[in-house]
Parts: C-alpha cells; structure tokens; sequence
C-alpha cells in the first residue's frame, strides 16, 4: 500500500455483474455515466489515481502532488507559520500568579508560538520549513483535508437550458446515490496494524514496505489514553485534524478537573451513609438498601451542591483560556474568517460580493426561514412524543405498585422502582436515536453554507430534544412526583390512582431521584459501547471467517494488501465521532451538575467512565473505525455555549433541590424555602461572577504574541514593499484584512481574495 494514498473511493465493477450473468440497469448505466465523469474531472484536478480490483470492488486510489496540495492549500486560505518569525516562549513571558498556578495544574502546553500568515505558493520561502525538507510544514491531517476538498468541490454538473442552476453533482451526490459504494480518508500505514494475509490467519506480519517516519499511529498509541500522562493534543491534531483534537483537549481538562468533585461527592456520600448507620440498629438487607438510597440526602449536600456550582464555572473558565491558547498555537484563531462552503451546499440565486468582486451563488433566507419552521415542529412533536412515554411509565408503575402489589415491599421495589427506570431509560435511548435520525435529514434539508453552521444548527436540534427526552423524568420525580394526580386520580381514573414518592415516607422524593440517576448513568452507555466496540470486533470476526476461506495458495503480496483495502472499507465510519461523543458528554454533564445536591456520587462516576471511554475512543479512531475527515475548527463551537447554559440551569435547579427536596428545606414553611432559593442562587451567581473577574478569558502570553505578529507581519511587509506604509492599515481595515481575534485585540492577517494581490514574492495593494 502506498503510503502516498490518501483518499480512497469504492464502487462495484460492473463486469461483476455480467460475469454473473446480469445485464446492467438503467441505473447501473446511468451510475457508470456519473463515475466516468467524476474519473476524468479527477485527473483533470492533476491528482494521481490507480485503481485496484478486490472481489467485487474498485477501488479507487487518489494521490495527489506536493506542487497540487500547494496550490490547494492556498485556496483554502490556510495559515501556516513564517519561518524565522516566532515569538518569545510563553514560558518567558511575565504573568500573574494565577495564571502560572493554573498552568501548573491543568498542563498548558509550552511550544514556540509562530507568526502565521494564509500560505501563498509565490511566497514559499517565507514560510517555516522543516529541518530536514524544504517544503512548508503540510501535515498529515491538513494534506488529507486537502485531498479530500478538492475531491469534494469538483462539479460535474451542468447548467440546464432555461438557466435554471441545477443541484450540484459532485462527491457527495455520487456517495448517496450509489455511483460510489463508499469514500474515505486513508489511515497512515503502522507496523501495530498488520496487512498481510499471514497475519489474518494468526501469524505475525506486518507491513514490510511504504511506511511513513515516525510511524505516526504507533508513537499516538504508545502516549494515547495512558493514566497519569497528558494526552498528545498536538500529535492528535496533526494526524485527526483541529475538530476532534479540540474534543480531545476539552476531556482532557474536563477528567483533570472531576477530580476534585469525584474526592468530595465520595466523602459526602460516605458521610450520609455513616449517619444513616448511626440512626438505626437494623442491619438487614432491605434496610441497607434503603441507608444507600437515602445516604446522599444529608447536612453536607447543600455546601456540595455549592461546590460544584462553582466548579462548573472555574472548568468552563480554565478550558475558555486553553481554547484560545490552542487555536492560537495552530494558526486557527482566524478560521471563522476563512471557512470555505460546505460541499453539499448549493445556491438558487446569485449576488454580486463587494470583496471577490465576482457573482456568488447564495440560497434566500426566506427559504431556509420556511425549513427552520418545519424543524421546530418536528422538534415540538418529538418532545410532546417524550412527554407521552414519560406519562406511560408513570401509570405503569402507579397501577402497578396500586392494583398489583398490594403493599408488597418486593414486588414494589421490582415494579415501582427498578423496571419502572429501566423503561424509563430504554424509551431514552430509542427515542434519542430517533430524533438523532431525522435531526441529520432536516438540517441538510436546510442547505447550510458551512460545516460549522451545519454543525451547530445540529447540535441545537439534538441538545434541545435530548434535554426534553433525558431530564424530563429527572424533573418530574424531583418536583412533580409528590402526590401526583390530585383528588381525582392520574387523568381521572381514580382518587386511588396517584403518584408519590413511596408509601411510609411521602414528604421526600431525593432517595428515588438518586437511585434513577444512578441506574441512567450506568445503563445509559453501554447501547454505546455495544456499537463502539461489540459490534465492530463481531464484524472483524466475521471478516476474518471470510478471509480464511480465500484459497491457501493465494497469499502473495498483493493479496496482503487487498486485504488491508478490505479491512478498511469495512471499518465503521467515525464521521460523526465529535457529534455523537461530545452529545453523550454533555449530558453526562448535565447529571451532575442539574442534580448535584440529590447525587454526590455523580462526579467519580463520570470520572470513571470518561477514563475508560477515552481509552476506547483512542482504539476507535486509531485501528478500529475508518480515519474521519480531519477538518479545521478553531473551538468546540455551540458546545461552548450549551454548557454555560446548563451551569446556569444547575444553580436554579439545585436551589430548588434544597429548597424542597433536601433535609436543609423540606420541613420548612414555603417562605423560608423561598428564602433559601434566592439566597442560593445569587450567592453562586455572585461568587461565579468574581471568579470570571479573577481568571482571565486570554493568556498573557496569547496577548502579547497577538500585539508582537501585529507589528512583525506590518515590518515584513514594509521591508518587502518599502511603499507600503501606515496606510497599510487603513486599507486592512476597509478590505476586512485586520481581524479581530477571540479576546477584541486586532490581528492583521493578509487575503487574497479580499482586495490583496502578490507579485515577485511582494505583497502590493
């Protein structure tokens, strides 16, 4: 396999069908027509392809030139580093002691920032070189990007003959209608991934040629997922691409700082549990069962709830400072200023832009206004569709616990509490992937022009209903559960027919509340870690049952290495790891900090699962799913904005918690709860506040290399122009070339496509 590879198509050869005694379709034909268009745009693009014959299937290897990914890169716009122009180490600059303890603890990463500037072919020798290779520094996850772009952007659609402009036909059109069976980007070849035939049968090959130094997946695997060792982000985002290194980076901070909460919800949940001992001498089994129910409802739950309150807000301030700190050490502080069109995207109208000065295509707000309306409703039906199961669980557990158990404690705690959670927790999780399902189709029903804005009006429709779908049962029996139903019974069956929180003690709903969120954060990952991990090993397996029946004598070299084409195209796809992981994460999120004074024991859990979970999604990516697209991104973009939405959601919910629910305020009359929720909650939002002031959202360092690559990019470009003057400034400002970075400073950054031309290796305007 050639290392050079770094694209890979798959279709399957229509003599396959003939050979087999098929004539093709009209579809089949019309399918063929699409690839042998898109295989002459291919090579039109100059990238090199080779095809390979595997059973059934083409595939199709694309390649592409040092001299192809230059000019493809400048295209893209995308910043590289200037040779000889860095900063000073941030280690050297002046700072607060504040910041230097929080570097200490959370692991800032010390490298030499660089001034960046858009890569310009005709500016090469500007730009930082390797030690050992005159080309600028390319990646391995930016030139797959690149690869994958100009695949992605070729158009083999033509305009119809009244002008009508048609939907574009390019790589992803030909994905989904089956012109192509698959595509994805190619993993680096490793020795700890063997290719050989030899080795599927159980003996140990590996490849023997066309590997890449440093073998790029070994070295992630030696430092990846270890205890007690910082994760490589860097490496991470040179082979997997700034969007999931900054998923990576944001666990990393967020399993660092658990720790601390994990320590302390175990020592409040110890310390409920001896004082419940102490209240009682009864030791049997039901009693115990009911100790550890009740033991997170004590006199240190109202001081926990606090502290994770506030933890909430000194995570989300240290990973705002190592978000700006990252994009800021990989030249992506500027992406939202440069991101390209999303391929799928297509415009019905053009309009003439002020800065290209040429005729765009755009799709009419209007339009997409009208789909946004749809959306909603499909939202609101879905949640109403929530509300029913919700309703469905709670008059199967009252009928029940009522009409069958007859005060019998066994058959109550079996009926009413244990299957009653379960069903709970499976109408969670089939109804989450339902809405998952048709979340996809309506936003790329709703054409938006870039990846980000795709991916947050995503993320909003899947947070939005997985809020509704997962904390609404979590709600009711926290504040609703209480005597349900009223004199006239659950919708009026009977007076007999209401819901409580248990027959000897119905003043207090915090045991069964704990116990719910106890079994959701321990059943609710495993469909996840069957899809993750089961189901991928019994795929193997059975490929492996499939290669064994290959003829004995057919174990050549090229068979060894069709059998690595295989294993490849068989992989799962990891396209939507970041949606899919970061979803789970941050409900995960919202259990301990929504219901932190009703389960002290969230934190060490999250904890524990995070740190399993990160050694499996590492195995993921690396060897068990295909290499997902690497794209740029210079956040965690709306996930940023979500979780300060649940820290503020925690506060109120946690004030209530207290108020109502905890030994603290359940017994006292409704003005003193009402005192202890007002108190709460502006004592947090006031300490929230000042430690927003104390913590700075922008490193010192970040500060002072933004002012030092303001004036270094302007005294390059004065001593390559020496015409160019202070005015440079003011006609920055009017082409939008001076930028403004994340923390209001200004940057100047210079573009061509926004009135900036070169010639000779000199910027001119």
């Amino acid at each position: 396999m050639s290392a050079s590879t770094s694209y890979v198509l798959v279709y399957v050869d229509p003599a396959y069908y003939l050979e087999n005694g098929q004539e093709p379709s009209s579809i089949q034909t019309k399918m063929e027509n699409f690839r042998r268009r898109f295989m002459v745009a291919i090579r039109k693009e100059t990238l090199s392809v080779t095809e390979e014959r595997v059973g059934k299937h083409i595939f199709v290897k694309v390649s592409c030139p040092l001299e192809r990914e230059y000019k493809e890169a400048e295209n893209m716009r995308v910043e590289l580093p200037l040779y000889g122009l860095n900063l000073d180490n941030p280690a050297e600059e002046e700072e607060a002691m504040i910041e230097k303890k929080m570097k200490k603890i959370f692991k800032d990463i010390e490298t030499t920032p660089y001034v960046s500037a858009p890569f310009q072919r005709d500016s090469i020798e500007l730009f930082k070189k390797k030690d050992y290779d005159d080309s600028p520094i390319l990646w391995s996850s930016i030139r797959s990007l690149l690869v994958y772009n100009i695949l992605s952007n070729i158009n083999i659609s033509r305009y119809r003959e009244n002008g009508e402009i048609p939907e574009k036909i390019g790589l992803t059109y030909l994905i989904m209608v089956g012109a192509f069976k698959d595509g994805f980007c190619l993993h680096d070849p490793s020795t700890e991934e063997p290719v050989s035939l030899n080795e599927l049968r159980g003996r140990n090959q590996g490849v023997d040629a066309g590997l890449p130094e440093p073998d790029i997946r070994r070295v992630l695997k030696k430092k990846w997922g270890r205890l007690c060792r910082s994760s490589p982000i860097h490496d991470i985002r040179n082979y997997f691409g700034e969007k999931i290194a900054f998923y990576f980076a944001w666990v990393s901070t967020l399993m660092t700082s658990l720790w601390i909460p994990a320590i302390l919800g175990l020592g409040v949940f110890i310390y409920g549990v001896c004082d419940r001992l102490a209240e009682s001498e009864d030791r049997g089994l039901k009693r115990l069962i009911e100790i550890i129910k009740s033991s997170s409802d004590n006199d240190l739950t109202p001081a926990f709830a606090a502290i994770i309150c506030l933890w909430g807000t000194i995570f989300m301030e240290v990973w705002k400072r190592k978000q700006i700190s990252l994009a800021r050490k990989w030249h992506v502080d500027n992406f939202d200023h440069v991101e390209s069109d999303r391929p799928q995207f297509y415009g019905t109208k053009r309009e003439f832009n002020r800065f290209t000065r040429a005729s765009i295509l755009y799709y009419p707000f209007h339009k997409r206004l009208m789909k946004y309306m749809l959306s909603v409703s499909v939202l609101l039906l879905m949640v109403m569709l929530v509300f029913i199961s919700v309703t469905s669980v709670i008059l199967y557990r009252v009928y029940m616990t009522i009409s069958f158990c007859f005060d019998d404690s066994v058959c109550d705690l079996l009926h009413g509490t244990i299957i009653a959670t379960l069903l709970n927790t499976f109408s969670i999780m089939i109804l989450g992937r339902i809405y998952e399902y048709i979340a996809v189709k309506l936003t790329e029903w709703e054409n938006h022009q870039t990846l980000s804005e795709y991916n947050d009006a995503l993320v909003i429709k899947l947070f939005a209903f997985q809020f509704a779908n997962t904390y609404t049962s979590l709600f009711y029996t926290a504040f609703f559960r209480q005597d349900f139903g009223g004199p006239t019974g659950i919708l009026g069956l009977d007076k007999k027919y209401t819901d409580n929180c248990g027959h000897k003690d119905n003043a207090n709903c915090m045991s069964l509340l704990s116990f719910q969120l106890l079994v959701l954060m321990i059943v609710k990952p495993f469909p996840k870690f069957a899809k993750d991990v089961i189901f991928p090993c019994l795929k193997k397996a059975l490929h492996h049952l499939k290669v064994n029946e290959i003829d004995d004598f057919t174990t050549d070299e090229g068979i060894s290495k069709q059998s690595y084409l295989l294993r490849e195209m068989i992989k799962p796809s990891a396209e939507d790891f970041r949606l899919g992981e970061f979803t789970e994460k941050i409900i995960q999120y919202g259990y301990l900090m929504l219901f932190a004074a009703s389960f002290p024991l969230a934190p060490a859990l999250a904890l524990i699962f995070n740190i399993i979970d990160f050694r499996i999604d590492s195995r993921r990516l690396l060897w068990w799913n295909k290499r997902p697209t690497p794209y740029r991104d210079n956040d965690i973009g709306i996930w940023f904005n979500i979780l300060d939405f649940i820290n503020v959601c925690g506060v109120i919910s946690n004030a209530f918690l207290i108020a109502f629910n905890s030994k603290l305020g359940r017994d006292r009359s409704y003005e003193i709860k009402f005192a202890i929720i007002i108190g709460f909650e502006h004592f947090i939002f006031l300490m929230k506040f000042i430690i927003s002031l104390i913590i700075p959202d922008v490193p010192t360092w970040v500060k002072n290399s933004q002012k030092k690559e303001r004036y270094l990019l302007s005294y390059v470009l004065k001593k390559l122009n020496p015409d160019v003057n202070s005015e440079i400034i003011q006609t920055s400002e009017e082409y939008g070339m001076l930028e403004g970075s994340q923390n209001g400073d200004v940057q100047l950054h210079v573009y061509e496509n926004k009135g900036c031309r070169q010639s000779n290796s000199r910027w001119s305007y």
